[in-house]
């Protein structure tokens, strides 16, 4: 199992290494670790808090999913906000990302016996999978923002 989440966190970004958008490299990436960063923190958060727990750690010392949050995540965010430009498509976009990472990707987790939510449902990760990305939009603005103000 581990070789398999190994590569599951590698691949995405093979990918996205082809389909970037370069002319938008640094504001996109940005992005993309913003959400790693604050992924990362919540499911810390959620593990500490034993509302959920994971099987498997693919790093020594890590009781996250290290794949989504520093993979799976931040990839598919990063791909939405380059090619969903305006508030109202990267909304709907984003909707359609929560739901399918929420109703679709978590019950696969759990059946592979990798995810266990205790405290949790699935209707919270969909409303928290949406507000995320539009927070995290919402600060990337304003720090584009800031930095032309310079």
């Amino acid at each position: 199992m581990l070789f398999f989440l190994f590569w599951v966190s590698v691949i995405p970004y093979i990918v996205w290494w082809k389909i970037v958008d370069r002319k938008n490299f640094f504001e996109i990436t940005t992005y993309g670790l913003l959400v790693a960063l604050f992924t990362g923190l919540l499911d810390a958060i959620g593990v500490e808090l034993d509302i959920w727990d994971y099987k498997y750690d693919l790093v020594p010392l890590s009781d996250v999913l290290i794949v989504y949050d520093v993979s799976i995540l931040p990839i598919t965010y990063m791909l939405v906000y380059q090619y969903f430009r305006t508030w109202r498509s990267f909304a709907i976009a984003h909707v359609i990302v929560a739901f399918v990472f929420a109703f679709v990707f978590e019950p696969i987790l759990m059946w592979l016996d990798i995810y266990h939510p205790s405290k949790w449902t699935h209707i919270y990760s969909f409303v928290g999978y949406f507000l995320v990305a539009i927070f995290l939009r919402w600060l990337m603005n304003q720090l584009i923002k800031k930095s032309k103000s310079f």
